[in-house]
């Protein structure tokens, strides 16, 4: 069986990349799959992201929000099944956590995967107790997804990142790391294997590291992961190294903001872990191990397409071409020998059952119970009257009144009485009841041009004729009739209308107005829309103008880096500090091993910066350069 680990950097990115979820996972080609980055939050779960024909799948989503930020971890994995129920296939886990704790809710079809009551004891870090609120914070941010595949138990984690001036976060990542090293050592108590898969943000050794700095090894977390591998006394193996233990510049995880895949300039994160005994019922145990026995082969799938440049250079003139998928390279590790389990369902954590995913299931009592009267179950208080009016406005209709008075309206519900009430239902009392209408309503339509009735085509509008000086007051020797009254109605109604759209200026002016001879439509605001318009055109040309002007102002003053002779790029700093917001000029090229003469040649320019930085040096390296700024 294959198993693979891949920081996707998005899902419901790669899903738009690849075409289909389904595509996305045949592309990778393996039996259990585990994706980290998601981004996706509970409300993000969808069929088309979640679930994909042949396969189950497990999620965990972020419960918080961090930096206004809802989705922005998250993990997934995804196992090839050929049946969701009654299979012996060892892709499908017997049982499903979400989190490593213990404090979040647990299923798998009545079961648990083991586990020690971590918040029953005291838990020190650092000389200081962890309190149940950090457990909680721990598993809060959708990092993990635990699956018993009954041989062998897989965490598929994404470990937090933390720069070293924030101490918060810092600490957060240490509880998160000590925590899950007592759940590994609780289950290898219990002669359980382990496979631990997903990018931890932890590159172990300096040859893991392009160029890395002095001291890297000396970081507490690198030093903490190197102490739980076999070579230090602990428990688990490192596959890839261990497969191949001398290969140089194999690296997982590339920055985009400095060009670092154009050079190999990356650092290899990615990990798969595996700890415990082999499958095998035998008494001696010198050379028996589950890598020895049970695993073939691993390594970095470089040949993955993850984007669409194929040869085209992924940074170019210091602007970065957007690689079409992630930021890291998938790792894969091929399992034989490890024989099929017993008969078994799909745990209930599984995607088919969340119901943002599927839908809410309605009980059968919601279809035989009796419905009760919107009136008196929503809006006790609310008046019968108003009660029928808003039932119009929820949907019933003139038709759905049986009977009718002579003017059309119903008696008892609509009449003269009502109609005044239903002028006043911008009242405070009723838009305090009848605003929360389920159904929403169907705003009016406020259009100079609304229709009109079929005697404004041949009677001269009040509006038109003031203009000329001989309106005409005289009424209609027949009399005011329904069709008179509707035409005068409109007409007053798009002068308001056309008064409120049109507050510069008079709504006759500027509204469509009726002759006698048809409806001719009165644009006398041409000639002032026609010159607005130039005037707005001669602006835009004028700030083009200026903006070129500008930018050839700015080429002539851009630098040249020393190591190429080539324009630097402008950058920013964006750490927090005095310098925030002050502009540098830094090497246009990607960055690269300092012994490649293409990559970035480190140049740093601090004397385009007003006013004193207080840097005590230039730095003599890119790094060192995006350390001082805080990234660009």
């Amino acid at each position: 069986m294959k198993i693979v680990t891949y920081n996707v950097n998005g899902l419901r990115q790669r899903v738009s990349q690849h075409g289909s979820l389904r595509s996305l996972l045949n592309t990778l080609d393996a039996d259990i799959i585990c994706f980290q980055e998601t981004k996706l939050s509970r409300q993000d779960l969808s069929v088309d992201l979640t679930m994909a024909e042949g396969y189950e799948a497990f999620v965990s989503c972020t419960r918080n929000s961090s930096k206004g930020r809802s989705g922005y971890s998250g993990v997934a994995t995804f196992c090839r099944v050929k049946s969701a129920f009654s299979s012996d296939e060892i892709a499908l886990p017997l049982a499903a956590e979400e989190g490593f704790t213990g404090l979040l809710e647990q299923s798998g079809n009545g079961k648990t995967i083991l586990r020690d009551v971590l918040h029953e004891m005291p838990i020190i870090v650092e000389d200081e107790e962890i309190t149940r609120e950090e457990l909680l914070k721990v598993d809060s941010e959708g990092r993990c997804i635990i699956t018993d595949h009954g041989h062998f138990v897989i965490f598929n984690l994404y470990g937090p990142r933390a720069v070293d001036d924030d101490n918060e976060r810092l600490r957060f990542k240490l509880i998160f790391f000590m925590i899950l090293q007592r759940r590994w050592e609780f289950l290898l108590s219990l002669r359980k294997r382990i496979i631990v898969v997903g990018d931890l943000n932890i590159a172990p050794s300096a040859i893991d590291r392009c160029d890395a700095e002095p001291g890297f090894e000396r970081n507490k977390f690198r030093k903490w992961l190197r102490s739980l591998l076999r070579e230090s006394g602990g428990p688990f193996i490192d596959v890839f190294r261990e497969k191949h233990p001398n290969r140089k510049e194999a690296y997982t995880c590339f920055s985009p903001r400095i060009g670092a895949e154009e050079f190999n300039y990356g650092s290899r994160i990615d990990h798969i872990l595996v700890a415990g005994s082999c499958l095998h019922v035998t008494d001696d145990s010198d050379g028996h191990n589950f890598l020895g026995c049970h695993v073939e082969e691993c390594d970095i799938m470089a040949q993955f397409k993850r984007g669409n440049l194929e040869n085209t250079p992924k940074w170019k003139g210091g602007r970065l071409t957007k690689l079409e998928g992630s930021d890291h390279i998938p790792v894969y590790a091929i399992l034989s020998g490890v024989p099929n389990v017993q008969v078994h369902n799909t745990p209930s954590l599984a995607v088919r059952y969340i119901p943002e995913v599927r839908g809410w299931q309605p009980t059968i009592v919601s279809f035989l119970a009796k419905r009760e009267d919107f009136r008196i179950t929503k809006y006790p208080d609310m008046p019968e009257s108003i009660a029928t009016i808003n039932a119009g406005e929820c949907g019933v209709t003139d038709q759905d009144f049986e009977t009718t008075s002579g003017n059309g309206f119903a008696p008892g519900s609509i009449g003269d009485e009502t109609e005044k009430k239903m002028l006043k239902l911008k009242s405070e009392e009723v838009n305090s009841q009848a605003h929360r209408c389920p159904i929403v309503r169907k705003k009016a339509r406020h259009n100079t041009c609304s229709q009109l009735t079929l005697r404004s085509f041949f009677q001269q509008s009040k509006s038109l004729a003031s203009d000329s000086g001989y309106l005409d007051t005289k009424p209609s020797p027949s009399g005011p009739s329904l069709l008179d009254a509707g035409m005068e109605k409109d007409n007053s109604s798009q002068t308001t209308e056309g008064a409120d759209r049109y507050p510069t200026g008079n709504a006759e002016d500027s509204a469509c107005k009726v002759s006698g001879s048809g409806l001719d439509l009165l644009v006398e605001d041409q000639s002032y829309i026609n010159v607005d318009f130039s005037s707005q055109r001669e602006k835009a040309n004028i700030a083009a103008l200026e903006w070129q002007r500008i930018q050839q102002k700015m080429k002539m003053s851009i630098p040249l880096c020393k190591g190429h002779s080539e324009p630097c790029v402008a950058r920013c700093v964006k750490k927090e500090g005095p310098n925030i917001g002050r502009r540098f000029y830094v090497c246009a090229r990607a960055q690269g091993p300092a012994s490649n003469p293409e990559a970035n040649c480190g140049y740093f320019d601090t004397l385009y910066l007003p006013g004193k930085l207080g840097y005590p040096d230039l730095p003599n390296s890119p790094s060192q350069a995006y350390q001082i700024v805080g990234g660009f």
